[in-house]
C-alpha cells in the first residue's frame, strides 16, 4: 500500500527483558541499566536472565550513556520504521545495540530490508547490534592413538554426538484466542482476522494492524480508521496514516502533521508535529522543526 505506515505488532515477540534508563520507564527503551552484581558473569548456555545481564554490562561499557537513550528516529530511518520498532519495544538506540540481528527477526514483520536500514543508522553512529562471543574452546584433548588394521584402514573413534533436544510443539488450541491475540489473515490481497478456530473479521481491508485498548488500527483506500471486535468503525477513515492506541491515546497523521487522538476521535494534542511515537510510561517523543522531544498527555514539550 502507498502510504503503509501502521505497524505490524503491539508487542515483543522474543520475550527478552527489555532495556531501561536513560530517562525513560521500563517499558518505553532508553539507555540500559549496567549489571552491577559481582562474581562470574554468565556466558552462553546459561538461563536467558543471565545472559540479559551479561549482555546488559557489556552494551552499557562499550557505548555512552547519550547514545544508548538516543531515539531510533535520529538514526535516519523511515518514520514508518521507527513507528514498527516502538509499539514492538523498541525506541532507542539501546534497544537495538542490545539485541542480536537474529533476535531482531524474531519481532513478527520484521524483515531484511528493516535490518539493512538500521544497521546503516547504527554504523552512522559508531554503533552495531549485539554480536555473542564465539564460545571458547574446550581445553584441547589428547588425541586418542589410531589404530591401523592390517588392510591400512583407519578405525572409526567410537565418539557419541550430542543428541539435538526435540522442539516443543505448540500446544493445540481449546478454546479461541483473546481478541488481542487473534491471528491476521489474507484473501484475495485482503486482510482480516482469525481466532484460532474461525474467520471473526472478513479479510476486507488493504491492512489490519493487531489489537490493543480494544481498538484495531486498518487501512482501507488508502485511508486509515479504528474498529472494534465486532468489526463496527468506531473512529472513522479520516487518517493518512496511524499507530494503535497506548495508554488511551494513538498518534494519526492528518494534513502531513502528527497529532494524538482518543478513543473518542477527540484531538488531545494537535496536528503540528513531524513525527511521534506511541504514549510509554506517560510520555511520548515528538520532532518539530528538526528537533526532538518528550511529550506528556497535557501537550506540554520537554525539548532535547
Amino acid at each position: 500500500m502507498a502510504n503503509k505506515k501502521f505497524h505490524f505488532s503491539d508487542k515483543r515477540s522474543d520475550g527478552a527483558e527489555r532495556p531501561s534508563g536513560g530517562g525513560q520507564s521500563s517499558n518505553g527503551g532508553g539507555a540500559p541499566r549496567r549489571n552491577r552484581g559481582k562474581g562470574q558473569r554468565p556466558s552462553g548456555g546459561k538461563p536467558q536472565a543471565a545472559r540479559r545481564s551479561e549482555i546488559m554490562e557489556a552494551v552499557f561499557n562499550k557505548y555512552p550513556a547519550d547514545k544508548l537513550s538516543m531515539p531510533v528516529s535520529a538514526l535516519g530511518v523511515s518514520e514508518e520504521l521507527v513507528g514498527f520498532l516502538s509499539v514492538n519495544g523498541i525506541s532507542t538506540a539501546g534497544d537495538l545495540v542490545s539485541r542480536t540481528e537474529r533476535d531482531m527477526f524474531k519481532v513478527q514483520g520484521f524483515n531484511k530490508k528493516m535490518l539493512l536500514a538500521l544497521k546503516r543508522g547504527l554504523e552512522k553512529e559508531g554503533m552495531a547490534f549485539y554480536a555473542d562471543a564465539p564460545a571458547q574452546n574446550a581445553a584441547p584433548q589428547s588425541r586418542e592413538k589410531e589404530r591401523v588394521d592390517r588392510r591400512g584402514g583407519e578405525r572409526d573413534r567410537d565418539r557419541k554426538r550430542p543428541q539435538k533436544e526435540r522442539e516443543e510443539r505448540p500446544k493445540k488450541l481449546t478454546e479461541p484466542l483473546p481478541v488481542p491475540e487473534w491471528r491476521k489473515i489474507q484473501k484475495s490481497g485482503k486482510w482480516g482476522f482469525y481466532d484460532g478456530f474461525k474467520t471473526v473479521i472478513p479479510a476486507m481491508y488493504d491492512e489490519v494492524f493487531f489489537f490493543k485498548d480494544g481498538l484495531a488500527a486498518v487501512e482501507l483506500e488508502e485511508k486509515c480508521g479504528y474498529i472494534n471486535p465486532e468489526n463496527e468503525v468506531v473512529i472513522p477513515f479520516e487518517y493518512e496514516t496511524a499507530m494503535s492506541f497506548s495508554e488511551g491515546f494513538a498518534s494519526v497523521v492528518k494534513g502531513g502533521k502528527c497529532g494524538y487522538i482518543d478513543k473518542n476521535n477527540e484531538v488531545i494534542i494537535p496536528f503540528v508535529y513531524d513525527a511521534a511515537t506511541p504514549f510509554e510510561g506517560g510520555e511520548a517523543k515528538v520532532k518539530k522543526d528538526g528537533r526532538w522531544g518528550t511529550i506528556f498527555p497535557d501537550g506540554t514539550v520537554k525539548w532535547i
